[in-house]
């Protein structure tokens, strides 16, 4: 099963619908989060009618004007529900026909402007409560540090703070990737800039459940951000032998030690 997401910069050229076709069908996706269509309202039913005839899309029009998230998928291949949808992100549920796997997915578009993300923060941090299989991915329009971006002007140490809490918080880390190292760039000669806005992000059930699952950051194509593809492989893990030396229990500083251990105060999510 795959899923991906895609900032692609306005939609209204054919030659971008095509590729985004063409990038549906090329690597058999089941969904696909789609970010920034600048596609208005009066023209998404026809563009969905042609576009994707055979797929089934939700858009968040009622929160956002010209649609800035639509999220695609193959209802021969899976069931999607909306669970709820706001003007930065489109969170669902998604079953797996053939594999009978489910999950949520959060799909992001993070404003612009720090002030107004922080609204994001809390949506998620709200929605972390379950204790469900979740993958949260998009563009997030921060980094999580300053090596992720290559410019003059970093952004805000406040900012990128205020994403790391906002991780830790909701019990988030980042899947593992290839591919390209940076997602976006400016792409203008001479000053040009490179960051990682676009990430995929997994609860700790999630890498119980799908642990050789992993992200590709692919070559940008006829947008300036990279889509994120991530491959979701369930695997059936053999029980495994839990082996333990029955002498250490006899050491006069076993109990003390366990205890200590034990009492020492962790943060983070239940994998830490």
């Amino acid at each position: 099963m795959k899923i991906a997401s895609w900032n692609i910069r306005g939609c209204n050229d054919p030659l971008k619908t095509q590729e985004v076709l063409g990038f549906i069908r090329s690597e058999s996706l089941d969904v696909l989060g789609l970010l920034e269509t600048r596609i208005r309202k009066n023209k998404a039913d026809g563009i969905m009618r042609t576009l994707f005839s055979s797929y089934s899309v939700v858009a968040n029009y009622d929160y956002q004007v010209n649609g800035r998230i639509w999220v695609v998928w193959n209802p021969a291949t899976v069931a999607l529900i909306p669970l709820q949808v706001h003007s930065q992100f489109v969170h669902c549920h998604i079953h797996h026909h053939s594999s009978n796997v489910e999950f949520l997915a959060t799909f992001v578009y993070g404003n612009n402007d720090p002030s107004v993300r922080l609204s994001l923060w809390d949506s998620l941090s709200s929605l972390s409560q379950s204790s469900m299989d979740w993958i949260v991915l998009g563009d997030f329009n921060i980094v999580r540090d300053n090596s992720e971006w290559i410019s003059d002007h970093p952004p805000k140490l406040s900012d990128i703070l205020d994403f790391n809490a906002c991780i830790l918080h909701c019990g988030l880390d980042d899947i593992h990737n290839t591919g390209c190292e940076f997602s976006w760039t400016n792409k203008q000669d001479g000053s040009t800039v490179w960051s990682k806005l676009d990430r995929a992000l997994i609860n700790s059930a999630w890498l119980t459940h799908f642990p050789s699952s992993a992200a590709k950051v692919l070559p940008s194509g006829v947008s300036d951000h990279s889509p994120i593809m991530v491959s979701i492989i369930d695997e059936v893990r053999p029980r495994r032998r839990f082996s333990f030396l029955n002498y250490w229990v006899d050491d006069p500083t076993y109990h003390a030690r366990v205890c200590k251990a034990w009492s020492v105060s962790v943060k983070g999510s239940t994998m830490f």
